[in-house]
């Protein structure tokens, strides 16, 4: 039985599905196993992931479903003692999550730790079905659980470098994946998603005294209208953040190491911890 189960949900990431799944693989041993819900792709995602599923490396399940729900699926096809989730194949991945690993069950042991900035999550099963799992949402469903598990005390943070840095040229791959964004009407129904599940979870769409367009006011109405036909849930803190002072752990000395062995520059790491310092400073 493995010890972690790392689940992913995804639709439409052919471009750089091989790239992504090669560089999870080649840091897992026996201990891992991956499950994939694949919402219905229809540009050779699927086909990809049939062949890496025929091979063993990873069980498939097909299902139109939300990313909260493929979250769920997944969960509940796993196995594995701790689950891993946040992964996603727009994104390459450093030889770093065995450092990520071992900083979790030295200093974050039975909470669900959040790596800023790369949403990758680590947990043990137990406290995420004591949590009540992911819900049907498209998005903010990781915010979702993070708040939950806040409320329960149960939720650190860290800023964990995982992911290589993006290009112009993998960015533009990563967009392509998603041709229905590059349209007007495809960047306002993402909005319109966006405002509804955070409506859904009575999240605060906008900052106090910051300047609303009328676009969005548009796009909110639209959404408070639609709130009917969508199950509404009650979640953490309406204004609960993953950056707050309270819940953070630093984890430099598990990944420093890693970065100068790799001849890494580090410039991700320093800007992230100045801004991190920074607004932790004005808080006090």
């Amino acid at each position: 039985m493995p010890k972690y189960s790392v689940c992913i949900t995804t639709h439409n990431c052919g471009r750089t599905i091989e790239g992504s799944l090669g560089s999870i693989l080649g840091q897992l041993d026996n201990r891992f196993e991956i499950v994939v819900v694949d919402s219905l792709s229809t540009d050779g995602s699927r086909e990809a992931l049939k062949e890496f599923g025929a091979r063993g490396k990873l069980k498939l399940i097909e299902r139109g479903c939300s990313r909260g729900k493929g979250l769920q699926i997944a969960f509940e096809n796993a196995a594995g003692e701790y689950i891993i989730s946040g992964m996603d194949f727009g994104d390459t991945y450093r030889p770093r999550l065995s450092s990520f690993l071992d900083f979790y069950h030295t200093k974050c042991e039975g909470k669900l730790l959040h790596g800023l900035n790369e949403a990758v999550v680590v947990a043990p099963r137990s406290l995420i079905q004591s949590l009540g799992g992911w819900r049907d949402l498209q998005r903010s469903e990781g915010w979702d659980l993070w708040s939950r598990a806040a409320k329960a005390g149960a939720f650190r943070w860290t800023i964990f470098i995982l992911t290589e840095s993006r290009d112009r040229s993998s960015y533009q791959a990563q967009t392509e994946a998603h041709p229905e964004r590059k349209s007007f009407a495809g960047r306002y129904w993402h909005q319109y998603e966006v405002y509804r599940d955070y409506l859904r979870l009575r999240r605060r769409l906008f900052p106090p005294g910051s300047h609303v367009r009328l676009g969005q006011r548009l796009v909110q109405v639209l959404a408070l209208a639609s709130l009917p036909f969508y199950r509404s849930y009650e979640s953490g803190p309406s204004d609960f953040t993953s950056q707050e002072p309270e819940y953070f752990v630093d984890s430099r000395d598990w990944w420093l190491e890693d970065a100068i062995r790799e001849g890494d520059k580090l410039e991700r790491e320093r800007t992230y911890y100045r801004k991190l310092l920074s607004g932790f400073a004005k808080q006090v």
